[in-house]
């Protein structure tokens, strides 16, 4: 067979040995198009990647995190883990009741520390006390009448003076009695100054004791509980989390070499696990280098060392994705790179 490098169709597509086709252009125009068809198809992978790699090297996607607002409920003492009202998913209000803590040390010893109920049948000391009382209003009457006649000239002032000093021994010896009954009292009523000391131990634990129950600051989502009814927890001990209601934020880890586009109000996408976009706006400029927590793909700098840039939502966030610590892709306004530096 021989191989012809020119072919007379070329000179005249319209005839074929002499005879004249009329379906010959339209015919070599069909193959043309199953040709390109062919090389389109076959550089289509290669046209997409470029493009892919066009379109990440001038607006790439950076990783980025949901932040959920959280309150951590921590035991402000040492306790047992009593009444547990709610449940993880559970939503509060509030001033709601959380958690009852107990400590059965501090009740014992509060118990131990009521003030006793005996009583003390003291007839004789009694009726001592009533005399020595009756004795000095006697008395008492008795100077009256001595400072009248006194003043009449009818008594002079020495015995006026004895009548006084009489008096004031009487009250003496009436202090002297209540003082004597008073300590024969001290095994039933307690001495005074241990009653002082447990008073207050009693109100010290009272007040302790009201630190066990746990009350909702706001209003928001329990997101989980991490304790159960009777555990035994100590001072610090982190027993619930609380999800706040309040907008969450978007942490974007952006590589240092691009932090200027992390200006206050830059505006942004966000997308959803889902594959959908929100618009997002710049809180704030970036005042934190951190690594890249564990989940979250992409080296943005040497060692996986980012700008951490605060975001919020502008549209609404789907309670569905309402998940903290949500891996998310985001994406800056599309800028042309400079050809020369200033």
């Amino acid at each position: 067979m021989k191989v012809r490098f020119t072919s007379s169709k070329e000179q005249a597509p319209d005839q074929d040995n002499g005879l004249r086709v009329l379906y010959g252009p339209s015919k070599r125009a069909a193959y043309k198009l199953r040709w390109y068809l062919i090389v389109a198809l076959v550089s289509s992978p290669f046209l997409y990647l470029a493009g892919r790699l066009l379109l990440e090297a001038l607006r790439p996607e950076l990783p980025a995190q949901l932040s959920i607002p959280m309150i951590e409920l921590r035991a402000n003492v040492s306790g047992t883990v009593g009444k547990l009202p709610v449940k993880t998913g559970e939503r509060i209000k509030e001033g709601q009741l959380l958690m009852q803590l107990d400590n059965p040390e501090w009740r014992l010893r509060l118990q131990q520390l009521k003030p006793g109920n005996l009583k003390r049948d003291d007839e004789l000391g009694r009726s001592a006390e009533t005399i020595a009382n009756n004795t000095i209003g006697l008395q008492e009457q008795m100077v009256k009448l001595y400072r009248g006649l006194q003043r009449e000239g009818g008594l002079s002032s020495a015995e006026l003076l004895k009548s006084e000093v009489e008096l004031n021994a009487q009250k003496l010896a009436l202090l002297e009695l209540e003082r004597r009954l008073r300590q024969d009292d001290f095994p039933y009523k307690g001495e005074p100054i241990q009653n002082l000391r447990d008073a207050r131990e009693r109100n010290w634990i009272d007040g302790r004791l009201k630190l066990l129950n746990l009350r909702a600051l706001s209003d928001g989502r329990v997101a989980e509980v991490l304790v159960n009814q009777g555990e035994n927890v100590g001072s610090g001990t982190l027993l619930m989390r609380i999800e706040e209601d309040e907008e969450p934020l978007v942490w974007v880890y952006l590589p240092p070499k691009q932090a200027r586009q992390a200006r206050a109000g830059q505006e942004l996408d966000v997308e959803m696990p889902d594959g959908s976009w929100l618009e997002a706006i710049v809180l704030d400029q970036a005042d934190l280098a951190r690594r890249l927590p564990p989940g979250l793909n992409g080296s943005p700098g040497a060692n996986n060392l980012a700008l951490q840039v605060p975001v919020r939502l502008v549209e609404p966030l789907p309670s569905m994705w309402r998940v903290n610590q949500l891996p998310l892709r985001v994406r800056f306004p599309l800028r042309w790179p400079r050809l020369w530096p200033r």
